[in-house]
């Protein structure tokens, strides 16, 4: 398992290097990179009423993975971590820099999680988008699997997980 974290995190490096990737401003966990980028596809509507359309803003947020060794990756402290990064990007989008973006989007196989977090779940439109979506993130859960989770997992199937402005800046955590 090694060799596939230390290919991991070479691709991760290239990947956040390449295409300028950014940790959450003020976070202190470095658990989830926040993306700029504009939409491209049909409109989805969140379940608060958001309509992302074709050129609207929103960011995009992934796992950091280098740096999953180093936290408690617990269900529970899943949830924890994800809300707090949440809650710094409600942060960020107060001020003029956030304010163009409309809302958060992760494409993940965490999305029963996302769901417990208001996310809106959506299906990958694309059949093959979907399979190789899906079969990155295996990839990825396999070889940053730690040791005591060796046994054989079930493959799970990526969505889309959308989080309107509104929503993120109503987050609140137990630390306020």
């Amino acid at each position: 398992m090694k060799i596939f974290s230390r290919i991991i995190a070479t691709y991760d490096k290239n990947i956040v290097n390449l295409q300028g990737w950014k940790k959450v401003p003020g976070s202190t966990l470095e658990f989830l990179y926040m993306v700029p980028k504009k939409y491209k596809g049909k409109p989805v509507r969140i379940k608060d009423g958001t309509v992302i359309r074709e050129g609207d803003s929103y960011y995009e947020i992934h796992i950091i993975n280098t740096n999953l060794a180093k936290l408690d990756t617990s269900y529970g402290n899943l949830f924890i971590m994800l809300n707090e990064e949440l809650r710094l990007i409600g942060e960020h989008m107060k001020k003029d820099e956030g304010e163009e973006y409309k809302a958060v989007l992760a494409v993940t196989l965490l999305h029963r999680l996302a769901r417990r977090a208001g996310f809106t779940i959506k299906e990958i439109d694309s059949p093959v988008m979907r399979r190789l979506v899906s079969l990155g993130e295996n990839i990825l859960r396999t070889a940053l699997r730690k040791e005591k989770d060796a046994g054989p997992k079930k493959k799970r199937v990526a969505k889309e997980c959308w989080m309107s402005r509104d929503q993120v800046m109503s987050i609140e955590t137990e630390q306020q």
